[in-house]
């Protein structure tokens, strides 16, 4: 049960990082500011880091839960939207990193974060019901 709720309290970590991350990458890219860019790119890259023991510390933590039938759903959506966010944004992190010389690379890297961010807030969301409406890891 320890896992189960420590999860809910470093998960805000690489949440915070990658909502900030995105939001800034994306407007100092398009209003052409290279110190917000970085501080964008900066706060991703270090989501990156954080979400991967967030993940195991959750997973971890998921076996020692008793779920209601209708959390179950919550519960897949969640993890299936926290696996799609880092993949999403490990991708865009390669990608910049290994093709940035190319034109195109510059849009359909900001198109990957900003799926990054909106896949993000969805997992928030499924997570987010889990406690608040079933109260799962809170008594």
């Amino acid at each position: 049960m320890f896992f189960a709720k420590i999860h809910p309290l470093l998960v805000h970590f690489p949440v915070g990082l990658w909502v900030t991350g995105s939001l800034f990458e994306i407007y100092g890219r398009l209003r052409n500011e290279p110190a917000v860019a970085a501080a964008g790119g900066f706060n991703v890259r270090l989501g990156l880091a954080c979400a991967l023991p967030v993940i195991a510390v959750g997973l971890l933590g998921v076996g020692a839960l008793d779920f209601k039938a209708e959390a179950k759903p919550f519960l897949s959506g969640h993890i299936q939207y926290v696996l799609l966010t880092t993949f999403i944004f490990l991708s865009a992190v390669l990608l910049w990193k290994k093709f940035n010389r190319f034109a195109w690379v510059r849009g359909a890297y900001l198109l990957l974060l900003f799926a990054g961010l909106l896949s993000v807030l969805t997992a928030g969301y499924y997570g987010g019901e889990m406690v608040h409406r079933f109260g799962i890891a809170v008594s």
